[in-house]
């Protein structure tokens, strides 16, 4: 794929003009492709995490069955407590780190696991942590957020913990919103099994509602609504709180028919012209959706003005005569979509730049032994100077040392280092919703941080973006990542066939694992040696790193 930039460069030097002395303006992306849309016939959904400021090590931790017994209590950041149906199952997730210091997200000492942004148990059930959706200011009055519901830092611990399938999870879930409520933000929320992918929205305390998505759309989702028009009465792939029209009627925010029980919910339910960071909102949603509509349709139609009222990415179950269909909207892919093709786009600003936490993509593929079912392919820090680590979450009974490592966290100090390690900062930057001059601002990575695999990658980002290196070295190194990236793909499908082949569970356990920590392994010490080369100049062997 091209360059994203280029078909929008009319609408967005001005906006490019103004990050350029902004810097940071975060959003998270989700994408589903269904399997029609894509090359090999799995249905796969992609998740970057972003963030204002990326310096936090974050961990990718298996954690064991019977972590938590039934009946213990599991107390989250935010006042959300849990008591544990079953003793929970196995499953392998990547969160925050607070093995050597108070939690991240809450600041709390207490024995939790801080929030746990996607992972995968053991029986295949797949979850990613939220994409932000706000509500109106109507809608909020009448069903307002609750200060001790769950918080989405809970909902992937709870879920992993305790559903054995996709609609399990989903049931559970809305269980949960509708009596606890959530904490003080909507969201959108992707719970899969190999079978079933189910996208859920949230924009109040507790009314719920998920579509079981079908494998003939895909959509584009970055902190908008993307559920429209929708029939509730088909109850076997939509899942909705019984009230989730009374609420927008008494809100007056009802667009529908509710004698047909029908709703639009994003214009009965969405703000999504405003955000609690307006300052940043043309950039969180209308110019990130104008770019990446235009990429997936091969167009130039979209711009911040028109994308958000007049799209192609909202969801229908209403065919033009009032029958109910499969969820479908008006987004036409100019090609199929694949691995290679999927990583190529997220390269690219908007979607790779320095503020990317962690990005995840799945493949599911339902006739498949559970085992391998499910497909995921991880990658930490910035999407730009990347290389995602494929293997099947749910035979992978450990990961890496380097996922594994908590670090003290970054420190930030005017005056410069005598030695260790660090990065610069030059310019004016938004801090939540304030210009911020960070001139002269050095960022300063803990002691061990180079046996740590997130870290790792974000100091060689840190150094390919900040340190202005030579154009020729910054090619070098994204030229050395992309031929190991590809290295990884080429292998897979015959990782793939010996998994197969192997009958007994444990032996295969073991080689996924195993086979998982060396890519891994091999991943952080080509990023390392990169790092290295540029910043200190030592020489690299480009042989070696092979």
């Amino acid at each position: 794929m091209k360059n994203i930039l280029q078909k929008t460069a009319g609408f967005l030097i001005p906006l490019l003009l103004a990050l350029c002395l902004a810097g940071q303006a975060s959003a998270c992306s989700l994408f589903y492709f269904g399997g029609d849309l894509t090359d090999d016939g799995a249905n796969l959904f992609f998740r970057g995490e972003d963030q204002d400021g990326a310096d936090e090590n974050k961990l990718y931790l298996v954690t064991p069955a019977g972590t938590n017994k039934v009946g213990d209590h599991y107390r989250g950041c935010f006042g959300f407590t849990w008591v544990f149906t079953h003793d929970n199952y196995r499953y392998l997730s990547r969160r925050d780190d607070n093995l050597v210091k108070n939690c991240p997200d809450c600041g709390g000492t207490h024995d939790h696991r801080p929030f746990e942004e996607a992972g995968t148990n053991e029986y295949g059930v797949t979850i990613t942590a939220t994409q932000e959706l706000s509500p109106t200011d109507e809608i909020l009055a009448v069903d307002p957020f609750v200060h001790t519901g769950i918080h989405e830092a809970e909902i992937a611990t709870v879920i992993l913990s305790e559903a054995a399938t996709a609609r399990e999870g989903v049931e559970l879930l809305k269980r949960i919103v509708e009596t606890d409520g959530i904490w003080e933000e909507g969201f959108g929320i992707m719970i899969c099994d190999q079978k079933e992918q189910w996208y859920v929205e949230v924009c109040t305390g507790h009314e719920f509602l998920a579509v079981l998505l079908p494998r003939s759309v895909a959509f584009f989702e970055a902190n908008v609504s993307v559920l429209g028009l929708l029939d509730l009465d088909d109850t076997e792939h939509i899942i909705a709180s019984d009230d989730l029209i009374a609420v927008a009627q008494r809100a007056g925010t009802f667009v529908g028919d509710a004698e047909k029980n029908i709703i639009d919910y994003r214009l009965s339910y969405n703000n999504y012209h405003a955000s609690a960071f307006e300052i940043l909102w043309s950039w969180n949603v209308a110019v990130r959706m104008a770019i990446v509509l235009n990429e997936l349709e091969g167009t130039d139609r979209w711009n911040p003005q028109n994308v958000l009222d007049e799209n192609d990415f909202v969801m229908s179950n209403i065919a033009p005569d009032g029958s109910i269909v499969p969820l479908y909207n008006q987004l036409k892919l100019k090609e199929k979509i694949s691995v290679s093709s999927l990583f190529e786009m997220m390269k690219q600003f908007p979607l790779g730049y320095w503020e990317n936490e962690e990005a995840h993509l799945y493949r599911f593929y339902p006739e498949a032994d559970v085992t391998m079912g499910t497909v995921e392919w991880s990658a930490m820090g910035s999407n730009a100077h990347n290389v995602f680590i494929p293997g099947y979450p749910v035979l992978m009974t450990d990961t890496w040392s380097g996922y594994k490592l908590g670090l003290q966290p970054v420190t930030v100090t005017e005056e410069k280092p005598d030695s260790g390690d660090y990065y610069e900062m030059d310019g004016v930057y938004y801090i939540i919703n304030t210009l911020t001059d960070r001139s002269g601002e050095y960022h300063v990575y803990p002691e061990g941080w180079d046996h740590s695999y997130r870290s790792t990658f974000i100091a060689l980002a840190n150094a390919l973006d900040f340190l202005q290196g030579e154009a020729e070295k910054e090619a070098y190194a994204d030229r050395c990542l992309e031929e190991l990236q590809q290295k990884f793909i080429a292998a897979f499908p015959g990782l793939t066939a010996r998994l197969a082949a192997e009958p007994d569970l444990q032996a295969r356990e073991e080689i996924m694992t195993r086979e998982h920590m060396q890519m891994s392994e091999e991943a952080q010490n080509l990023a390392l040696k990169l790092y290295r080369h540029l910043v200190y100049g030592e020489p690299v062997n480009h042989s070696d790193l092979k």
